[in-house]
């Protein structure tokens, strides 16, 4: 591990924790329930933030082909992503131009040599344009030209489709400035050349930053997972920094302590340390030891949240053993870990927000990525939540 943004943290990690923690909270911090759950905030949140900021909307090796087809609805807008015959994948409202039905319905990717509209069979080939539409004499003046899919600000980068969306090009993106650097981080881990191995969505009865909460503190690590992953984990030992919007934080595995009697080239970022990553406003990069999970929390309203998880391995599976390997690995991580752990707690969580129990929460310094988090989202939404 050569990249110094980690090393720095590693270093600080042997260094001791203590002194870091008192330095950024002196004292608890608080946040109303209301921030969870209240209706007029869902909305200001997906107007200046998921309408307006780049976006994960995947990774490129689950679309490998041309024709590869996959669907996503979010923040009340139907996305169509599609590899055309070019190689470029690009991102449209999911939508025919005539009469507005759905052209495609595929949560899992699939294969199409064309889109045709099930109404009345305006038929666009694979880069969005116009290929036929019945009786077009009836159209007096129509020009086809014209009446192309409508295309969402969407760009792949470091194996990452990123995208906006709503109807625009994709010189809105600017991803550059958005990633502030993270770019770094991403091709030093290998994320252009991972391989999307599972893929699940679930839809649970929570607020989405509920779900974000969970994935910003290490107090919870091995107490809420004390049957599935917290035993692989120290208590407590874990920083983060800010890197623009974004969050890059390390939690020391229990094989941690080894690195302080090795030279710095053989630290192992996913032997002696899990790195994640909050990519703002609604994604998480987790690196496992041998595999990585995004997840990305995509808010229906106030009280519900889409959850998708991709699993990236390293490389196809070359063989029975390792497709098993990993086959396990999502079984556990997803259905153990994040659904019966995290979403859980979650979905608890967000069930007695409006009953009275508590009228703010109290956060300690093991949760100060949760300040980090939210301190972010005020400065964007204008809005206060954070109370010291």
């Amino acid at each position: 591990m050569r990249h110094p943004a980690h090393l720095a943290q590693f270093r600080r990690l042997l260094n001791g924790l203590a002194a870091e923690r008192a330095e950024k909270i002196a004292r608890p911090f608080h946040i109303a329930p209301e921030v969870y759950f209240d209706a007029d905030r869902a909305r200001l949140e997906q107007e200046k933030l998921f309408r307006r900021l780049p976006l994960v909307l995947g990774h490129e090796s689950t679309l490998p082909k041309a024709g590869d087809t996959l669907t996503l609805d979010i923040i009340d807008r139907p996305l169509l992503l599609l590899r055309g015959r070019d190689g470029q994948i690009r991102g449209f409202l999911n939508a025919c131009r005539h009469r507005g039905a759905r052209l495609a319905d595929c949560p899992e990717p699939a294969r199409k040599s064309s889109l045709v509209c099930p109404y009345h069979n305006w038929t666009y080939d694979l880069d969005g344009r116009v290929k036929h539409i019945p009786c077009l004499d009836t159209f007096p003046g129509l020009d086809p030209a014209q009446h192309g899919l409508t295309p969402i600000p969407l760009e792949v980068r470091h194996g990452i489709i990123w995208g906006i969306p709503q109807a625009g090009d994709s010189s809105s993106l600017d991803l550059t400035s958005f990633l502030s650097g993270l770019g770094e981080d991403l091709d030093v881990f290998g994320f252009a050349n991972m391989h999307g191995f599972a893929r699940a969505i679930t839809r649970r009865k929570t607020n989405w930053k509920l779900v974000m909460d969970a994935f910003l503190e290490s107090y919870h690590v091995v107490r809420l997972h004390h049957k599935t992953v917290g035993p692989f984990f120290q208590d407590g030992a874990a920083i983060l920094d800010r890197v623009g919007p974004h969050i890059r934080s390390i939690v020391a595995r229990q094989e941690f302590g080894e690195i302080a009697h090795l030279p710095e080239s053989d630290w192992d970022a996913r032997r002696h340390a899990s790195f994640a990553y909050v990519i703002y406003p609604n994604t998480v990069l987790v690196l496992h030891p041998d595999y990585t999970s995004i997840l990305t929390m995509y808010p229906v309203g106030a009280d519900e949240t889409d959850f998708m998880h991709t699993m990236l391995t390293p490389h196809t599976p070359r063989n029975d053993k390792e497709r098993d390997h990993w086959q396990r690995s999502f079984a556990l991580i997803e259905g153990g870990v994040f659904q019966a752990e995290d979403l859980w707690i979650s979905e608890r969580i967000h069930a007695s927000l409006r009953s009275g129990a508590n009228t703010r929460f109290t956060f300690g310094q093991l949760e100060y990525g949760i300040k980090v988090f939210h301190d972010q989202l005020d400065a964007d939404l204008g809005t206060r939540s954070v109370e010291e």
